[in-house]
């Protein structure tokens, strides 16, 4: 049994789900006042426990009691199964309509004929172990046996469906193992349909955006503000939110040492290919890692030598709290640079954040 569905495929599903710099998050995290992000995860996570379980299941137990559990955990597997892949359904496909309804594959000699296998199943889970007591079938109140074996080579296990009505016969339930498994494949097997969604989904969002044209500005500042607006807009990606944010902060130091100036605006010429990278990526929604960040993101000797002060360091600028160490650090910056830099806590912080940077660069 731990052969009929793996669970490669939810790990696939759910990797595409995290990809495409969390297009799924950045959508459908507010979806008309809707966390659905919250749903889809859910949804992921019920769908993983159930697979992992029916994997690892065990051969069904002599004894008719601990079967007749086992039964019933393998229909509630496929339940969750199949609940969660109905959400997934009407969160990328359609709110209006039921995967299969109205289907009638996979259950033969079936009790109620007029029942598709959407709605046979739930007959079988009620009767085998989640409402038992308390049925509804054809306007009639009726209640299911303990389970037996069935006499039938095509039933594994068999239920009576006594009714509440005097003088009313009682019905014959029969299940069939192979047929469940049948269902819980076609609709775990129903994820690719979803996958197939989503990237089709993604491709009209590239697409579409692709086809605004980002504003150009000859000034790199000016420039990356309107990247900034725009990444914002186009996946809302957090590595490029942050090197735009690491760039703004450099080009709008102001150098004002005549000694630094000329290697702060050589460095500043140094990052032009990286703005061009990040706007041309945005503009065709290719949202991957920078080819040109190297001198943004050099690492030196001194990365290595400094290497607790400059994760403090980082970590003070980009949080914007408080460290009562912040004047050591600078201490350390100077004494290893022979004060050529002048760090001092009177700077702006993105004074001192390109200071850091050119001293790593040298």
């Amino acid at each position: 049994m731990g052969n009929v569905i793996s669970i490669d495929k939810i790990g696939d599903f759910r990797d595409l789900v995290n990809s495409n710099s969390s297009f799924v998050y950045q959508i459908y995290k507010d979806k008309g006042g809707k966390n659905l992000f919250n749903l889809v995860c859910s949804c992921l996570d019920w769908i993983t426990v159930s697979v992992r379980h029916l994997e690892n299941i065990i051969e069904f137990d002599k004894n008719i009691d601990r079967k007749s559990m086992q039964v019933y955990s393998l229909i509630s597997s496929i339940d969750l199964i199949f609940e969660s892949i109905k959400q997934l359904h009407r969160v990328f496909i359609s709110e209006k309509s039921i995967p299969f309804s109205g289907e009638k594959k996979c259950f033969d000699e079936r009790l109620f004929p007029n029942e598709d296998d959407n709605n046979y199943f739930k007959t079988i889970r009620a009767c085998f172990g989640a409402h038992p007591v308390s049925l509804n079938q054809s306007n009639s109140k009726r209640f299911a046996s303990w389970p037996f074996e069935s006499f039938s080579n095509n039933g594994d296990l068999c239920v009576h469906l006594y009714s509440r009505d005097v003088n009313e016969e009682d019905l014959l339930l029969s299940l069939n193992i192979n047929e469940l498994l049948e269902f819980l494949l076609i609709r775990y097997e129903y994820l690719d349909v979803i996958a197939d969604k989503i990237e089709s989904l993604f491709s009209e969002y590239q697409k579409s955006l692709s086809s605004q044209t980002i504003e150009i500005k000859s000034d790199p500042l000016e420039q990356l503000y309107i990247l900034r607006n725009e990444s914002k807009k186009r996946l809302d990606n957090d590595y490029y939110n942050g090197e735009i944010n690491d760039l703004i902060m450099i080009f709008e130091a102001k150098v004002t040492d005549p000694k630094l100036m000329e290697i702060a605006d050589n460095y500043k010429d140094s990052l032009l290919p990286i703005i061009e990278e990040i706007k041309t990526n945005l503009q065709v929604m290719n949202i991957v890692d920078l080819e040109d960040d190297a001198m943004l993101r050099v690492r030196s000797n001194l990365s290595m030598q400094l290497g607790y002060e400059l994760s403090k360091f980082y970590s003070w600028v980009h949080s914007d709290k408080y460290d009562p160490l912040l004047n050591y650090y600078f201490e350390r910056f100077n004494e290893v640079t022979k004060g050529k830099f002048n760090f001092t806590s009177s700077d702006e912080t993105n004074l001192t954040f390109l200071k850091v940077k050119l001293m790593l660069a040298l």
